[in-house]
């Protein structure tokens, strides 16, 4: 990959890792364009703006674009699409909540990137939050591949970064996923300098000056700068609550990789499709 002089597209909600993922490719593209989505069930959306303005204020102001494009056509469309069909082949996995919402970042993502001419796509997705279906491996192996279809590279800077030492955050969210004894150890996090230290995207963040401990995450602070959305206790109910009482991680895994394998075939039908149909779907 040879990105220099050309743009790349960050799905952008605010976070650590979101920002990190802007802060450590600032070097590398000579534009960078900020997306943050909205749709109905999100709330105060514009708190990104407090650390887009970070950014700028860190790297330059012209460095950046800041976007908020809303997909709630789209995201009712990735949820109610061949609804039926989707409920006799993988039953309750229609609830996971959060995996649609962020596939329809994503195809917006590329409808985006198709419109502006951009070739490269980043996100902060992070093993530690591999219950989350578009942060876990195989449904991330599976984006890509639907960019690539487009002519676009994605990938995930801050992939293998350790997660937070203070996982309180996700019990404080309701989720339960860390401490979940069906969820296996994450792997050990890259290696960032030679006395072999490890650093959270947290820790790395705030050596670069970003944030103001090196623990934010799940903080107020962190809360203040990103969207808020309560229905993951949809996916909260059905993945820790209802699933998991009854498999193991592995077949959780195996049939998320699946349902989304499906999904993201027919949205790329979508994309191909009928152009005012796509726009139709999508909105303004």
């Amino acid at each position: 990959m040879n990105p220099q002089g050309e743009s790349v597209a960050i799905l952008f909600s605010g976070g650590t890792d979101s920002t990190l993922t802007a802060a450590l490719l600032e070097e590398s593209f000579n534009k960078i364009h900020l997306i943050t989505y909205n749709r109905f069930g999100f709330h105060e959306t514009d708190n990104t703006a407090v650390q887009a303005q970070l950014l700028k204020d860190k790297f330059g102001n012209d460095k950046f674009i800041h976007e908020i494009l809303n997909v709630d056509k789209l995201f009712k469309h990735v949820s109610y699409e061949n609804y039926f069909s989707n409920i006799r082949k993988f039953g309750l996995f229609n609830l996971s909540t959060c995996g649609l919402c962020k596939l329809s970042m994503h195809v917006r993502t590329i409808k985006y990137c198709n419109d502006n001419n951009i070739k490269y796509v980043a996100d902060g997705a992070n093993q530690a939050m591999s219950m989350f279906p578009a942060q876990m491996k195989g449904v991330i192996d599976e984006l890509k591949r639907m960019y690539e279809h487009f002519g676009i590279t994605y990938f995930n800077p801050v992939f293998e970064m350790d997660g937070p030492e203070e996982k309180g955050f996700i019990e404080k969210s309701n989720l339960q996923i860390i401490s979940d004894p069906t969820v296996p150890e994450i792997e050990k996090p890259l290696v960032y300098d030679e006395a072999k230290k490890t650093f959270t995207p947290g820790e790395k963040l705030f050596s670069l000056g970003l944030a103001p401990n090196p623990n934010v995450k799940g903080s107020k602070y962190d809360r203040k700068r990103q969207p808020r959305c309560f229905q993951f206790i949809i996916f909260n109910i059905f993945a820790i609550k209802y699933f998991l009482q009854k498999h193991t991680y592995d077949e959780y895994r195996d049939m998320t990789v699946d349902f989304y394998k499906s999904k993201i075939s027919s949205m790329v039908q979508l994309l191909e499709g009928d152009d005012k149909k796509l726009k139709k779907i999508i909105g303004k």
